[in-house]
Order: structure tokens, then sequence, then C-alpha cells
């Protein structure tokens, strides 16, 4: 080592530099003369490979000891001859075994030799089924073999080629073929009836190797350069499906029963219908056919068929084409094998997702419902249950003859018994008395695999089922089907996921008949199983390997090692290849519009090739575009898995079994490893990069149009019209993307909180870590205000109580226990713990079973992260794009006639065609809407509501189904007293007597004392305490001597004290415990059915009543200093458990509840008028949630009200039909709200949701409208597009005043905009009719939306509604600013400028030369708009200013000669301005008479409102159905 501890480079000496120099040079030698041989080698091979490439020769390929060689195109494959094949090969003494694979199109051959030569190999084979065809005298296959196709490198190397040869005729310009040719043979390819016609003369799959040839003779390089990219994709995908292969050869091919497959796949049940792609060809064919003729009539045939040609429909198929071979390399390097890569070409088709149950189903047996019957310990049989079942036994068992009787394979029952417990079949019990009989018969309906008993002393405790779980990852497949707005079925029975109830259809041998049968009925259908014969028939099928390890020949894809996980890629890509194959389409039209333009203006010789441009270059987008939809669905986190594992219903020994931990918790090198394998993908809050952000805005649905225009500009060599174009595009992009990036921050900031921490046990010691280092397996330390890190399985708690508002919404506390609960609601598990909730008493430990997304929280998270709905502003935008750009191109195309028809050029009648239609678009259309969102945005956060997306705000003016929880909303969210109750009357808090104040007295005793800096350690006794206070209650003349705490297992808190001479005991607790204990109530004898009715009344009304005793206890004064010296609490409560607290004279109740909001009810009230449907979504008891609903509303809802239980029977078609009667939905989960959502949103709805808890996070996010309130979780305010920083209903109320007042603005803004636009075109139509020209030049149109668009109708968008109109929108409902309002101001706006302008034009053609006239109309034409602005801005003073600017901008163009030259203008005398301006006086004054005029001839567009609680274009606004549309047992 040298200085500093570098080390030092070894000298090399003289010899070893000689050496290394001989070395080289014998290399180099070598490299030489090997070279030519390597060379001739090569060129020896080219010929084969072309063979096969062409499908012409046999393919052999070489794995380990195995020779694959492969099928012929169209070799139909016949038992017969395969067995030929096989055994022919066989008797080869060089090889062991030989199995043929139809599927795989391969005869698969293990060698002995491995010096064996392939080609006798492949000589064997030709000849047995030569031999073998013509022996045979049945039927040929139903498939014709493997499918005829060009192999991709094979066609890389021919474009390659022809790009070369192209490369030297551009030097030589010989060009031997016109460039028709080339662009005709792709038609013929691309269209299915031409290429069936063609079939007839050339092989179908030789078309694109032909179409290379002649694009290589043809001038132009475009089309070859689009096919080299599309190839390089495809080529990736075989190198990748290749690699894939031979990774699995030996696990799919590696004995002769695995690699044989002789059945082929069958042919479709029924014709595949046309997708996008085909129905394009079929317009682009008519297009071209049209063009054709018109140049025919015409006398230019040539140019006609140019034109025409520019429809090769070539983007189309490559946008398909490159999703489709993306997502099979993706596929494939996850392990998957695409046997068939075709059924990932129709993935754009698939509507349909089938699922085998025997893919669904776990092969593992375990315990299903556990029915406890009465009497008997539900945690005590829990308990046993687990601890005598043993898995092993029903593995392959099977319902035996009686109901639920056991066999094994053996056939022998088993009984299992400990401690005198025996599990076991119920007719092999020895048991007296009942037998569970109807129990057994509901259990045996489920499909179990056996139903048990559990025994002990001779009677029947519990009866148990024996059942196949749900895989982990079935609820994974089936969400991510939801997501991707799939038709989920399932084929067999006995799958029970979360959600819906499920279409099914016969499974096992019926399989395949069920994928046919659904083919039939229109059904594209993706089956994912493991039935090769099913697969086979389906349109994409996704195979899974046997538990015995069989492949499922059969499959296009057989799935990687993750199993369904391949399934739930597939599926989740179907959406995005939609978009592929929209985009593609898209991006075809364009490009053969910007074609058929080039064509058309062209230089002569050359537009075909110029037309061929665009196509290509259309080409290379769409396939670009699909390749990045292929990555972006690859890239979307799966659906977490939903394991079925019953950790509430499990021991504690169990439980720590299976997550191989113990209660000293895991040790710091396997929590690392843990931790390590954890994937969880986490929702990023950080704010979008402003290039994201500018991007997402200007994906809009004027972009495309506004696109075409600028390039049409372009090409017309109006580069002033394009650069004006961009501008606008990018200023709009820009000023909506940086608002965007700011809001996203500040809703970043909010939602920051400080870092969850957790005292987790490891190694047996207690430290805190970050919440999101734990792992399943750790062991936690629960106290009292502690926020629950993760989902927990209780293993020790000591009064522990928990506030789970956040996750199910019910807000008082709720007791835990260690003892294992068999429950099937949330809510009920009393044994579990969730991530998100707070522990509000006690303390305990818990182990963790679930972090992440596979918490109850972050699965209902995840099972919203679909994709964002279509918010109204994109709605509106492309219904403005589908009704203006119509009446611009007729225009275009009559301005255009008109030319030809007085003889003017074709070129100048073309060019004033594309000018109108450039100009009519309205640009300033994004900028104007992202505008006023913008401005309302900034309005409502000055009043503390922050908007993520400023496009929120419009689809809240649209929002008619509000669904929000109780808990913080509707109530304050925490726990008052409000009702006290003795036996003979009840009282508010308010207005409490003499006797029921001695009830609060007595309460107050027995409720703990705090200091003042101090908390008490249970909210009820907190909100005794603060009600006493509040009533002006105290203890009165009281020595507290011993206080026994409350414990879950006791049910009371007491506390024994002196008052004068008298020792007396006061309890407080549960009336199900403290009743018992009372002998007598304060006048005597105590009458227990009054008081429990109170009690149910009290609960029905939403209150948790407490139960308030006391008692005098006589003791000696030993006995009084032993309770209330050392350990006297223990003996006290011993004193109490004995029977001293059983004398009892019963007080009276108090009844605690979370209270409503003063200000609920009037809100509720205002919303319900304006045609809002208010739904409470809580998790609360039915009885609970229906009061505190009544009492909002002030009528009863008792009739409207639905649980969650029955949203699971409800399929969605009757929750369709039955949500828009319901007020409240109980006992509510995470996936209930998701279905609400969802069900609204299907019946045209536009949903809000509001919410702050973990549990409200997957509906706030999938709602229209997702609003979190401030003080909420991260996960409701990360899934929220709405973050309101208090949790005020009022301010909810205020963001929809400010939505629906926005559209106000909006509405006379795009009256101003896309009215103006129309009044445009109509004018300049008349012009073109009447003269032959238009009136106005393009740059004339440009400059008329320059300064009537942007600025005026700026000013009128972005203004700040009144008070008056803003709450006048809020009675009339949310569609009247939208419909056939905007209709009309629309309709009256382009009336009143058409006229105005035509008036001036016409005035000054009959007084002075045309461009005069032409300067005169365009006067009258801004002036007319600018008017308009001014009348509809009334005395704001934005609209004012950009009126008059723009009028004196205009006035500078006209009078200053240079600018006037420049747009085509002369100065006007000021007969001319007079002219103008009686113009536009005449319009406006016309305005006034036009809506009376269009009331008559449009009385639609004139009808008045219903009022409110009506919309106009909408459904009647919710009123309450009749109770008998709800199902059986609803409220």
């Amino acid at each position: 080592m040298g200085l500093g501890g570098t080390a030092r480079l070894p000298v090399p000496s003289v010899g070893d530099v000689l050496a290394g120099a001989i070395r080289l040079t014998v290399a180099g030698t070598a490299a030489l003369v090997n070279a030519p041989v390597g060379a001739v080698r090569a060129a020896r091979r080219v010929p084969a490979a072309v063979e096969e490439g062409l499908g012409l020769a046999r393919r052999v390929r070489r794995y380990g000891e195995r020779v694959h060689i492969g099928l012929l195109p169209g070799e139909a494959m016949t038992p017969e001859r395969a067995k030929a094949i096989e055994s022919a090969l066989t008797a080869h003494p060089g090889v062991a075994w030989a199995s043929v694979n139809a599927p795989l199109g391969r005869v698969i051959a293990e060698l002995r030799d491995p010096g064996v030569d392939p080609a006798e190999l492949v000589a064997i084979v030709a000849d047995a089924g030569a031999a073998a065809a013509e022996m045979s005298e049945g039927p040929e296959a139903d498939h014709a073999g493997p499918e005829a196709r060009v192999s991709p490198v094979l066609m890389l190397a021919a474009d390659m080629l022809g790009l070369a040869i192209t490369a030297v005729q551009r030097v030589t310009r010989w060009t031997p073929l016109p460039a028709e040719i080339p662009a005709m043979l792709g038609f013929v390819d691309a269209v299915p009836p031409l290429r069936r016609i063609a079939a007839a003369a050339v092989p179908a799959h030789l078309l694109p190797l032909a179409t290379a040839a002649a694009q290589t003779l043809a001038p132009g390089m475009a089309g070859l350069t689009a096919d080299v990219f599309g190839r390089l994709v495809q080529w990736r995908e075989v190198r990748a499906a290749e690699a894939a292969f031979r990774l699995r050869e030996a696990e799919l091919c590696g004995t002769p029963e695995r690699a044989r497959a002789w059945a082929a796949a069958p042919s479709r049940v029924s014709p595949l219908g046309s997708g996008m792609r085909e129905r394009h060809a079929h317009h682009a064919l008519a297009a071209a056919a049209g063009c054709t003729a018109a140049g025919l009539l015409a006398g230019d045939l040539r140019r006609g068929l140019q034109v025409g040609l520019a429809a090769l429909p070539k983007a189309a198929a490559t946008g398909q084409e490159g999703f489709a071979a993306e997502l099979g390399t993706v596929l494939a390097r996850r392990g998957a094998v695409v046997v068939r890569p075709a059924a990932l070409r129709r993935l754009d088709r698939i509507d349909t997702v089938v699922a085998d149950a025997e893919v669904l189903l776990s092969p593992e047996p375990s315990i299903g419902e556990v029915i406890v019957l009465p009497g008997a310990d539900a945690e005590e049989a829990a308990e046993r249950v687990h601890a005598l079942f043993d898995p092993a036994e029903f593995r392959h068992g099977a319902l035996g003859s009686g109901p639920g009787a056991a066999t094994v394979p053996g056939g022998r029952a088993v009984l299992r018994g400990e401690n005198g417990w025996t599990l076991g079949p119920v007719e092999l019990l020895d048991l007296t008395g009942r037998r569970g009989e109807r129990e057994r018969r509901r259990l045996a309906a489920t499909g179990p695999l056996a139903v048990l008993g559990l025994e002990h002393g001779r009677r029947l405790h519990a009866l148990v089922s024996v059942v196949r779980r749900p895989h982990d990852r079935a609820h994974a497949l089936l969400t991510a089907a939801r997501r991707a707005g799939l038709r989920f079925v399932v084929a067999g029975e006995g799958v029970d996921l979360p959600g819906p109830p499920m279409e099914t259809v016969p499974g096992g041998d019926r399989l395949a008949a069920s994928v046919r049968e659904l083919q039939r009925s229109g059904a594209v259908v993706l089956l994912v199983a493991r039935d090769g014969a099913a697969l086979a028939a389906a349109d994409c099928g996704v195979g899974l390997g046997s538990p015995d390890g069989a492949p499922p020949w059969g499959a296009h894809v057989i799935a990687g090692r993750d199993g369904i996980g391949t399934a739930v890629t597939v599926v989740t890509a179907v959406p995005y290849a939609r978009r592929a194959g929209e985009c593609g389409v898209t991006l075809a039209r364009t490009g053969s519009g910007v074609g058929a333009l080039a064509a058309l203006v062209g230089p002569r010789n050359r537009e075909a090739a110029r037309a061929q441009i665009a196509v290509a270059g259309a080409a290379v987008l769409a396939l670009g575009y699909g390749v990045w939809q292929a990555r972006r669905a690859a890239r979307v986190p799966p659906p977490p898995p939903l394991p079925a594992t019953p950790w509430h219903a499990m021991p504690v020994p169990a439980v720590l079994a299976a997550l191989r931990t113990t209660e000293r918790g895991l040790a710091e090198d396997e929590a690392r490893r843990r931790a390590r394998r954890r994937t969880t993908a986490r929702r990023r809050i950080a704010a979008p990069a402003i290039v994201r952000a500018v991007a997402a805005e200007l994906a809009n649905p004027m972009a495309p149009v506004l696109s075409v225009g600028a390039i049409g500009s372009a090409m017309l060599g109006s580069l002033a019209d394009t650069v004006l174009i961009g501008l606008v595009m990018v200023s709009s992009a820009l000023v909506g993307g940086v608002q965007r990036v700011a809001v996203e921050r500040t809703v970043a900031r909010m939602a920051v909180r400080g870092t969850v921490v957790a005292t987790v046990r490891r190694d047996g010691r207690e430290r805190q870590i970050d919440a999101a280092e734990l792992v399943p397996g750790d062991v936690i330390v629960l106290r009292s205000g502690d926020l629950v890190p993760a989902d927990c399985r209780i293993i020790a708690a000591d009064g522990l109580e928990t506030d789970e508002s956040a996750l199910t919404g019910e807000s008082l506390p709720v007791a835990k226990t260690d003892r294992p609960v068999p429950a099937a609601q949330v809510a009920d598990r009393r044994s579990m713990v969730y991530e998100g909730t707070v522990i509000a008493a006690g303390e305990g430990e818990a182990v963790v079973v679930a972090v992440g997304e596979l918490t109850e929280t972050g699965r209902a998270l995840a099972a919203a992260a679909g994709h964002a709905p279509v918010t109204g502003v994109e709605a509106r935008l492309a219904a403005i794009t589908r009704a203006t750009t119509p009446v611009a191109l007729g225009a275009a195309l009559a301005s255009a006639l008109s030319g030809v028809l007085r003889g003017l050029p074709l070129r100048t009648s073309l060019e004033t065609a594309i000018s109108l239609a450039v100009a009519a678009v309205p640009e300033g259309l994004p900028l104007l809407v992202s505008a006023a969102q913008l401005a309302a945005t900034r309005r409502l956060a000055t009043r503390g509501v922050y908007a993520r997306d400023p496009r929120t705000i419009e689809a809240l003016g649209r929002v008619n189904v509000l669904c929000f929880d109780k808990t913080g909303t509707l109530t304050e969210g925490g726990m008052r007293l409000t009702h006290v109750a003795d036996e003979r009357h009840t009282r508010p808090l308010a207005e409490l007597d003499e006797p029921l104040r001695r009830v609060l007295t007595v309460a107050l005793r027995a409720t703990p004392g705090v200091a003042d800096d101090e908390n008490h350690p249970h909210l009820t006794d907190a909100a005794v305490d603060e009600g006493a206070a509040e009533a002006g209650v105290d203890r009165g003349d009281w020595e507290r001597l011993v206080e026994i705490p409350f414990e879950p297992s006791r049910g009371f808190h007491a506390a024994l004290g002196r008052t004068g001479d008298r020792i007396l005991v006061c309890v407080k607790g549960a009336p199900e415990v403290v009743l018992p204990r009372c002998r007598a109530g304060r006048d005597g004898e105590l009458d227990v059915a009054r008081v429990e009715a109170e009690v149910e009344r009290l609960a029905a009304t939403g209150h948790r009543v407490l139960a308030v005793a006391e008692g005098e206890i006589h003791v000696s004064a030993a006995e009084l200093a032993e309770l209330t010296g050392e350990g006297g609490q223990e003996r006290a409560a011993a004193l109490l458990a004995d029977g001293a607290a059983g004398d009892l004279t019963f007080t009276g109740l108090l009844g605690l509840a979370d209270v409503v909001r003063d200000a609920a009810a009037p809100a509720i009230a205002r919303l319900t008028a304006a045609g809002v449907q208010i739904v409470m979504l809580t998790g609360d008891h039915p009885s609970t949630a229906g009061a505190i609903a009544a009492h909002v509303t002030g009528r009863d809802v008792g009739h409207h009200i639905l649980t969650g239980t029955q949203i699971d029977e409800l399929s969605d078609e009757e929750l369709d039909r039955l949500l828009p009667t319901v007020d409240v939905v109980a006992r509510c989960t995470p996936a209930h709200k998701v279905r609400v959502v969802e069900s609204f949103q299907r019946i045209g709805r536009v949903v809000a949701m509001t919410g702050d808890g973990a549990n409200d996070a997957a509906g706030i996010r999938l709602a229209d409208v997702g609003i979190a309130l401030g003080g909420g979780t991260r996960a409701a305010q990360a899934a929220a597009d709405l973050v309101v920083a208090d949790d005020r209903l009022e301010t909810i109320i205020s963001a929809l005043v400010e939505g629906r007042a926005m559209w106000a603005s909006v509405r006379e803004a795009l009256a101003i905009l896309v009215g103006g636009n129309l009044g445009e075109i109509a004018f300049t139509l008349v012009g073109a009719l009447t003269t032959g020209r238009a009136p106005l030049t393009a740059r004339q149109l440009l400059l008329v939306n320059l300064l009537t668009d942007l600025a005026p109708a700026l000013a009128i968008a972005v203004r700040a509604p009144s008070e008056d109109v803003a709450a006048a929108l809020l009675e009339e409902g949310p569609e009247t600013s939208l419909g056939r309002a905007l209709t009309r101001d629309i309709t009256t706006r382009a009336a009143v400028t058409a006229l105005g302008a035509i008036l001036g034009w016409a005035a000054a053609r009959l007084t002075g030369p045309a461009a005069r006239a032409r300067t005169v109309g365009l006067v009258a034409l801004v002036g007319t708009q600018l008017a308009q602005t001014l009348a509809a801005g009334g005395r704001d003073r934005g609209a004012l200013v950009s009126a008059l600017g723009s009028a004196a901008l205009l006035t500078a163009v006209v009078q200053l000669p240079p600018v006037s030259l420049f747009f085509g203008c002369v100065p006007l005398d000021p007969a001319a301005w007079v002219a103008a301006l009686s113009a536009i006086a005449a319009a406006m004054a016309a305005s006034r008479l036009l809506p009376g005029l269009l009331r008559r001839l449009f009385p639609g567009l004139y009808a008045d409102h219903a009022g409110p609680g009506r919309t106009p274009e909408g459904p009647r606004a919710i009123e309450a159905g009749p109770a008998a549309t709800l199902p059986a047992g609803a409220s």
C-alpha cells in the first residue's frame, strides 16, 4: 500500500508485454481466417431461415435433451396422425419418447443419443404424418394446424433491406412502382373483405411481405420506416416469449404426459364481431371509394385515388399491434408463456371475465362458519373448534350420506376429542337434547366439504362448516375485473367473495359448454381456468397449472408462477387495450385527413408520397401510444390479496403459530427479512411535476381538433395561424398546470401528519419504531390514546376499549377481548383492532396480522383505485366539439363546392374552406373553462376549501347525490350525556327535575375523579362528568373511600364512599349487568320490564345506555379499615362480586349519544330543496342511524333504511332500482360504500362523497367529487378531490353553491365563445354562397376570435357570482345552467352575431369595393359580439374593460395602414363606420325580439323549470318510494 492507503498497480514485465502481443496477433489472425468461413456458413443458413420464416419448412429447436419439431401451417392434427408420429419417432433408437403438442404446433422428442441428426427426425415426422393422412378415412381436425404467419424477424429483415434499397433509389431516382401500389396493398391487408378476396390468389399471411416489396420499389421511405419500428416491437415480443418458454420448457414438457396435447383449438362457436379497428377499416374503404369516384367524376382519377388512399387505416392496426406486442413482452418477462399471441390482439373486445371456481378456491380445507347454539359460550366454542380441527382429514373428503357427515379417503368417519370436548359428524356424536337440525341444513346448503358438531357433556354446543376458502388472490381478480368495467362470471359453486352476488354458470365438465353459450349470447370471453378444452374455446384463455403440475394446454397464455397474478395483469390490461385501439383509430383519421389535404394541395406527381408520409407518421405515433399504454397497464399495482385467515375466530396460540411468532415478538433479523419481502404499493401524495401537469391539461377534447387545425394551417403556408393556435393551447395548459401543482401542494401540506409511532416488542424488549416498519408477526403494546398502526389480533387485554369511528362509523367505544370471537362483521370482531382506530381506554398487547394494502382500510382504498371518472368538463367540451366540428366542416365543404362551381381554382377554394374550418374552432375554449375553474378554486380557498384539481369545481355544480358519514359530519363526533331517566320518566339534560338530578348525583359518585389537567380513562366517564357540570349537579356530601375501576369482564364501575354516617356503594354500568343486582326501585318494588323497555327505547334512538344504582353496606370499623388500606381495592371488588352489590336500589338510566349538530337540519333541508338526494352511510345499528336521520330531516325514515347485509344479497340491478328510495345505509363497510357510489353512477347520478375516516377513503376516491374533512385521516385526504379545512356541513354547501354558480358565468362565456363562432360560420357561409369567396380571410377570422374569445369571454367566466344568483342556482337544480339554457344562449348569440355581420357587409358591398365591404363586415362582426358581451356583463368591471379594450384594438387595426394591410383591411371612412355601427345597433335591437321568435320555433328550449326539487333535463328529485320496494328484512 502506498501513501493514503491506495493500491499500487503492478508494472508488467517485457515478457508479459510480448506474450500479450503474440496472443493478440494469433487471435486476430484466427478471426480473419474464420470470418469468411462464418459468413459462408451464415449465408448457407439464410435459405433455410427464410423457408422457416415463411412457414414452408419445419422449425427445429433444441432444449437440452429434447428436440421440438414444428408442425407446418395448415397441417391438421388428428388422434390417428398424432399416434402415428409418436410411434414412428419412438421407434428410432436414439429417441426415448415422443409427444405431439397441437396447441404449441410442435412434436417434442427426448433423445437418448444427443448426436442424433434432427434432420432424420424431421423426415420421420413428415413421412409418418403423410402416411397417416393417406390411411385416415375420418374427418379432418376442427383446426387445421398452426396459424400461418410470416416470422417478425423475417419481416424486419425484409423491411431493413427495403430501406437500404430505397436509399439507393433516392440517389439514382429510379422508382419502378408508383406510390399508389403499396397503399393499395396495404388497404387489401387491412380490410377483412378485401383480404378474403385476395386470399384466393395470394396466401393472406404473405400480404405484409408483398407490401414491403412494393414499398421498396415505390418512392418514399415513410411506410418502410414505420414498419421497421413495428417489427422491432414484434421482435422483442418473440425474443421474450422464447426466453420465457426456454426457462419453463422442462416444467411444461419434461415428461411425455405433460408434453402430450393432441386437441387443437376449435373454431369459435359464433363469428367474432367487428372491433373498432375493423369498423374503421370498413369506413376507410368507403371513404377511399368515394374519393376515387369523385375524382373520376371530376376528370382527375389519379388525384381522387391518391386522396382516397390517404384513408389507409394503418395507425389503427399499429396501435393495437404495439399494445399487444409490448404486453406479450411484459407477460413473458414475468414468467408467463404466451402460446397464442393473437389472443392478446383481441383484448380490446373482451367484455366478460369467467373464472373457474377451482382456481378461485384454495386447496386447503379450513373452518368456515361457526354457529354457536343458545346457551353455549361463543368464545370457548371457537377455541375448542380450532384446537380439535385437523385440515388433513378433509383434503380429499366429501359429504357423506347424511347432512354434514364427513368421510375421509379411507372411508372412516373421524371423531376428535380432547378434555371432554369432541368434534366430528353430528351423526356420530353421543348427544342428548337438540341436534341443531335447522342450523345443519342451513350450513349444508352452502356446499361445504363437511358440517361438524362440537359436543361437550353430551350437549351440542356449536356447528361448524368445513370449506375451501377463496384463494388469497381471488378477490384481486374480481376487483381487477370490476375496475376494468367487465362482467365477472364464476363457473361453479362454493365461491364466496365480498361484494354483490356474482353471476354463475355451470363449471366442471360443463365449463367449455358454458363458455360457448356465453359466446353465442354475444359475449367476448376471457377465461381463467385449468381446463384445456374450455381455455381453447375462449377468446382469451389464461391457464393455471394443476396441483399435480399438468400444464393447461389449450390456454392462450399459460400463467407464470404467480398464478392468478398473470390473469390479473391481463384483465387489468383490457381497458388500456381499448384506449390504445381508440387512439389508433383517432390517429388514423387524423393522418388520413392530413394526408388527404397533402394530396389535394401538394405538388403534382408527389401527392401520393406526401399523403403516405402523414399516414406513416400517424402509424408511428399510434405504435408508440400502444406500447406506452401496455407499459402503463403493466405498472398498475394489482389489487391487494384478501387473506381468508379468520384471525378473529382463532385462539391466541393458533394465531401466533400461524404468524411464526411468540409473545416475546419477532427477532430483529426475522423482522428485517419480512420487511424486505413486503411489496405494498403506497399512493404518492407529492405534487406532480409541472411538465406532467401541463400534459394532463392538454389532454382535453379540443386538443386533437386544434392540433389538426394547426397542422392544416402550416401545410397551407399560414405559419402565423399555426403559431397563434399553438400559443393559445400552451397558455391554457400552462395556466391550468400551474394551478394544479399549487393546489396539489397545498393539499399535500394539509395531509402531512406526524409520523405514527408504534411500541413494538422485538427480542423480548419494547422499543418505539415508525409504524411503516411493522411487519406481520410483530407484537405491539397498546395504551390509551394510541393510534392503532396496523390490523392486529389482540393477545392480551386489560380494560381495552377502542374508538372505531374512523373504520365503522360507530362513535361509541368498543370493548375488546383476547378470546376468539366468531363474528362475520368487522364491527363485531371484538378480538381485533384495526389500523386508524384509537385506543379509548385500557391497555393491551396485539400481534400484527396485516399492514399496508392488506389492512381493512388499505383494501378498501385499493378497491377504488381505478380510473378517475370522466368529469363534466371533459364531457361538456367533448359535446361542444362534437356539435361544432360537423358544422364547421359542413360549412367548409359548402364553401369549397361553391368556389368550384363558380370556376375558381381548386387550391383557392380549398384554402378558403380550410381557413373557415380552422377559424371556426373555438381556440379559447379550454382556456375559458380552466380560467373559470381556477377563479372558483381561488374563491373557495379563501373559505378553507382546497381543490386538488380545479376541474372538480365544475363537477360540484352537477352533484345530485350527497353521501356522507354520520360521525363528524352530522354529529359532533364525540359522546355527550343527553338524557336522564328513572322508572317514571325521561327528560333531556337541560330539563332535569329533582329526582333525575338525584340520579345524576349517584352517577357522578360512581365516576372516577380526575385532576383538572388529566383526562378520564373512559369516554363515558368524561361524558357523565361534563354533563353533570352542565346541569349544575355535584357529588354532594360524599367522601370517596374505595374505587373499583371498570373492566369489560366486570361490566360496571363502582365507588365505595361515606355520606354522613352511612357507607354507600354507587354503581354505574351496562344495564344487563347492573339490573340483575338490583332488588328494588326508589319507590319500592322494581318494575324490571318497564326499565328494560326504556333501555330499548333509548338504544333505538342512538343512545348508549348506562344503569345507575346505589346501596348501603354495613361493615365494621375493622372491615372498613381493610377496605381503605393497602389492597383494599381488590378486597372491595371481591366483596361486591360476592354479593355486597347484590342488594342495590335502582336509581335510574343515563343516555349518552353523539350529538347532532345544530346546523345539520337546516343544511340538509337546503340541499334537499336543491334536488340533492342525501344518503347517510354509517356503521351504526339501523335503529340508531334511523333516529339520527329522522332528527335531521324532520320526518320518519324508518322504511328507507338499508343495511350492509341486505346490500350483499342484492344484485347490481336490484340495488340500482332500490337506492333512489334509500335515505340511510346502516352497518356499512368500506366495500358497501363503494357499491353504493358505483350504483348511483350507473344510474346516471353525479355523486359527492364526504367523510373523514379511513373507512370513507374508498368511496371518496370513487365518487365524482370526493370531499375529505380537514381533521380526517390521511387515507381520506389522499383519496379526495376537495379537502375542507373544517368539518362543517355548511362549508360543503358553500362549495356546492360555488360549483353551481360558476356555471352561470361559464354558460354566458360559452355562449360568447361558441355562439360567436357559429355566427362567424353562418356569416362566412352566406358570403361564400353568394359570391363564391369567403367575406373574411383566415387571418381576419383569427383576429375576430382573438378580440372576442379571449379577454371578453374570460372576463365573463371568471367573475364572481352575486349572492342572489348563487342562491337561485341552488334552488333551481344542478342541470339548469348546463342544458337548455346554454343551448338557448348559444343559439341567440349566433343568430345576432351573424345578423349584425351580414347587415354591415351587405350594406358596404352595395356601396363600395370588396375590400371596404370586407373591413366593414369585420368591424360589424366584432362589434356585435362585443356589444353582446357588455349586455351580458352588466356592471362587471372586468367585462367592461375587456370589451372596450378589444374595441380600441380593433379600431387601431383598421385605421393604422401597416397593420390594416397585414390583416387584409382598408382604413374606413366615416360613412363606413356609420354603416358598421348601424348594423351593430340593428342586430342588438333584433336581439330583443329574437327570443320570442325562437320560443315559437323551438319551444323545447324555453320550457319552464319544474321548480325546486326538479331538474329540467335529469330525473326528478329523489322522493321516498314505497316500503314494498325494499328487500325482505329491510327496515
